[in-house]
């Protein structure tokens, strides 16, 4: 169906100027159907499409909810029944800071379909990947963001009805500028900045100054989070010992002032003050003592927000909402669209938190929601696929039930150029930070043997399904089936099928391997060298091959979306990845030759029984390499 657009209110026609685009059925042509808007005074009135003569018209008070039903329209959806979002702001925060800044015209095509879908804003976490005057050493390398950037960027936002929101950090995650010897002297411990030292504070000055200066939002989110060990370097030698409570009330305390005198308002994460009124130090428990005189202290210019990926129970949603009212007014509510630790968007463990979330805040009336996505480890996630996870996020937003995946499939091929909702989301039910430490793990040493077992026990992530990595290897086998026989779009819009596709090869033919060695390691010596022979050396090879193939689709995904710096980091570990996996057939050889009597690191493994017991989190650091050194 094409629509030819008439009586469009002046605030709609930069947006479908835009959309029409990008969605050649909004063009009209011969035979279209008239496509009229009509601009309901009353802002908390629900949206709705009502025939009118021949066409269609869409009534509407925000302009999210005009462009949402525009794309169901578009879909070919005869939306029936009026509809509205119960959430007055609605929105994602996409983490540029850890490697992948996107082009400038790449984030424009990704707000388009954030407005398409019905998100009214945007927040770009940037720790220093942004230009600041007289700062050449800040986000040198790191594929910054000049002012006009920023400005083009904004002005395409504003065109789609979308709030364009810096977040920023203000006290911790700043180790990218403490590389430089010229950041030193701001430096507390680690990545945190010196709190109450002027010097810290003409920095963050400019910070706040070059957004204010450069987006139209009058909101900036300070970060302030995860500041693990605040005051315990170079803040202490100079100020002493001092409490954490009054370390950050004193620091929020002049951030508030440099917000009043930019005339911006401000929104701060909650964690530090539930962490520092925890006895275990947990963000999350709900124990936690904030005294009520140090809550009152909180500066009324500084919202709270409160994020939580990880739970699946409403109920726990609602009474840490709860808390944060009592203890500092309406907070904001930011959920996760997993992006993080992942090469694809992981759906299994979005879905379970979202939809908990998302119905915690329905419940209690919350207002202001939005979803992260972060980049931790650096920032290697195919983008475009979690479009799958913000299409259902905002299904579930919108409708406050389970999204109907058969009307969810269809509208995202309408809106991403032929992509079918349904292959993003098998390949993402078994993508997670788990299954990409079988990427990074070494195939000769395999540190993580206690994933790749058929019979290991080591939950994913949403552990309310019951299933495991005992069940990995048929679910990718699965989705490889599904992926097979699924449309290959322009751009790799929606997710790239090549690179969904080699992933899938690619940790699949990692499993295939490590079934080889512990099979062949679990006899006896005399019929190991036939077993390596047999099936561990063709299995080796296929994984050279799979890294490979997959190591150069990551990159054409890469550059497709970001600037190239960044790209260093994912490509260095790949191109080891794939040495080694040539390495382990260098290896197999010797072996099979008679060349060497055995391969001990299948040895060490042998001991603890192809069982090692990791103490904390396995990233690639701690998986690529039998020692720590990175």
């Amino acid at each position: 169906m094409t629509f030819r657009l008439k009586s469009v209110p002046a605030e709609l026609k930069p947006a479908l100027k835009i959309l029409a685009k990008r969605y050649p059925a909004l063009a009209g042509g011969k035979g279209s159907v008239p496509l009229s808007f009509e601009k309901i005074p009353n802002p908390a009135a629900p949206a709705s499409v009502v025939p009118f003569g021949d066409g269609k018209t869409v009534c509407y008070a925000r302009m999210c909810d005009a462009l949402r039903l525009v794309g169901r329209l578009l879909a070919g959806e005869a939306p029936a029944a009026p509809e509205r979002n119960p959430f007055e702001r609605f929105g994602v925060m996409i983490d540029l800071s850890r490697n992948a800044v996107m082009k400038v015209d790449y984030a424009k095509s990704v707000l388009e379909r954030l407005a398409i879908l019905g998100y009214d804003y945007a927040m770009l976490y940037t720790e220093d990947v942004y230009e600041l005057p007289g700062e050449p050493y800040f986000g040198m390398l790191r594929g910054r963001l000049t002012a006009a950037d920023v400005r083009a960027i904004d002005d395409h936002a504003a065109a789609l009805g979308i709030e364009l929101v810096p977040c920023l950090e203000t006290l911790g995650h700043l180790e990218q500028i403490f590389r430089w010897a010229a950041y030193e002297p701001l430096r507390d411990i680690d990545g945190i900045i010196c709190a109450w030292d002027e010097k810290s504070y003409a920095l963050i000055e400019k910070m706040l100054k070059f957004w204010r200066d450069n987006v139209r939002s009058r909101t900036i989110h300070l970060g302030l989070d995860e500041a693990w060990r605040l005051g315990q370097g170079e803040f202490r030698k100079r100020f002493g010992e001092q409490k954490v409570f009054d370390i950050m009330l004193r620091h929020v305390d002049r951030l508030s002032a440099m917000c009043r005198k930019l005339d911006v308002d401000a929104v701060m994460w909650s964690d530090m003050w539930f962490r520092a009124g925890s006895a275990k130090h947990d963000y999350y428990d709900l124990e936690a003592d904030i005294p009520a005189a140090i809550a009152k202290k909180i500066p009324d210019n500084i919202r709270l927000c409160y994020w939580d990926y990880y739970h699946t129970d409403a109920d726990f949603y609602g009474k840490m909402i709860a808390r944060h009212r009592a203890m500092h007014g309406e907070p904001v509510m930011a959920g996760g669209v997993w992006t993080w630790n992942t090469f694809w968007y992981a759906h299994r463990i979005t879905r379970a938190s979202t939809a908990a979330c998302v119905d915690a805040c329905r419940a209690t009336g919350l207002k202001d929601v939005l979803f992260t996505m972060w980049g931790d480890d650096g920032g290697f996630c195919d983008f475009e696929s979690a479009f799958a996870g913000l299409a259902w996020a905002a299904e579930r937003a919108f409708t406050g039930a389970a999204p109907d995946e058969k009307v969810l499939e269809k509208r995202y091929a309408a809106l991403f150029g032929g992509a079918s909702w349904k292959a993003v989301a098998a390949l993402g039910e078994w993508t997670d930070g788990l299954t990409t430490q079988l990427i990074w793990d070494d195939p000769i040493m395999n540190l993580r043997a206690g994933l790749l077992r058929r019979d290991a026990r080591a939950e994913l992530h949403n552990t309310t399904t019951g299933q495991t990595h005992a069940d990995l290897e048929p679910g990718l086998r699965k989705a490889a089936r599904i992926l097979a026989r699924a449309p290959v779009t322009k751009g790799g819009q929606g997710g790239s099928i090549p690179y969904a596709r080699a992933l899938c090869a690619a940790l699949l033919a990692r499993l295939a391997l490590a079934d080889a060695l512990f099979a062949a390691w679990s006899l006896p010596k005399a019929k190991r060298r036939a077993a390596i022979k047999a099936k561990a050396l063709p299995a080796a090879r296929r994984n050279v091959a799979a890294m490979e193939a997959f190591e150069a689709e990551f990159r054409a995904m890469w550059m497709s979306h970001n600037r190239p710096q960044g790209l260093e980091t994912t490509q260095i570990r790949l191109a080891g990845a794939a040495e080694r996996a040539a390495e382990c057939v260098r290896r197999l050889l010797d072996y099979v030759s008679g060349r060497a009597d055995t391969i001990p690191e299948l040895d060490d493994m042998a001991r603890v029984d192809f069982k090692p017991a990791f103490a904390g989190w396995a990233n690639w650091a701690r998986v690529a390499h039998g020692t720590v050194i990175a």
